[in-house]
């Protein structure tokens, strides 16, 4: 998930680091720290960082070679994926990242690569349907749409699992709709947002602010 997240979405740090060196790439500690300050400093993503000339001056050698190979990678399946050809962008993600081989080399034996593997396959499987429209709704989705969605469910099935957990979940208000959480802060509410102006023209507001119906308290309302 991190792999697409990070190909449909090149700011997210959190992604890039959790794939930039997995499987190994020879992009150690010292060059992600060195990564970090340097886009810090200029107020990048690790991602753009990378790119800039200015970063030859706190990074250097195998390293800089390494993580310039790895994002030279994912621009390269990032422009393949907006020229439309999402199927064989994911299809090129799983081969050439070459991650079945070091399921092998890390997993406790073959039957474990195994199992984690089919994981993998699973979920290709799955986005492959949802790309083609060969899915439940028969709707066609970007992969942008598709990763969206994943993200989405993962975020619901942690707070599922972690009930108890301290930590707030970030979610579009639609996202939010019926799923009955304690607790439920609207921001961004200004007049045309929500309600929407579309909804104040047509004088039909009454759904948008009753969150009740939604199974959701309301915190706050204007």
């Amino acid at each position: 998930m991190a792999y697409l997240r990070l190909l449909t979405n090149q700011d997210d740090d959190n992604a890039f680091l959790r794939i930039v060196n997995t499987p190994r790439r020879e992009i150690g500690p010292v060059t992600l720290e060195k990564l970090g300050n340097y886009a810090n400093m200029r107020g990048k993503s690790l991602f753009a960082a990378s790119f800039e000339l200015g970063l030859q001056e706190h990074l250097n050698g195998r390293g800089l070679e390494s993580l310039q190979r790895f994002t030279r990678w994912i621009v390269e399946l990032s422009d393949q994926f907006e020229r439309g050809d999402a199927v064989d962008a994911v299809r090129s993600l799983v081969r050439d990242s070459h991650y079945e081989d070091w399921l092998y080399e890390t997993s406790s034996s073959p039957k474990a690569a195994e199992m984690r593997m089919k994981n993998v396959s699973d979920l290709y499987s799955w986005i492959v349907a949802d790309l083609e429209g060969d899915n439940y709704d028969n709707e066609v989705k970007t992969l942008r749409e598709v990763v969206q969605r994943l993200t989405l469910r993962d975020m619901m099935e942690r707070g599922e699992d972690n009930d108890d957990a301290d930590q707030v979940q970030l979610m579009t208000l639609h996202a939010s709709k019926g799923l009955e959480f304690p607790y439920v802060y609207l921001v961004g509410m200004e007049e045309g947002l929500l309600p929407h102006q579309s909804s104040i023209d047509e004088d039909n507001v009454e759904e948008e602010r009753d969150w009740r119906m939604w199974g959701s308290p309301v915190l706050s309302e204007r």
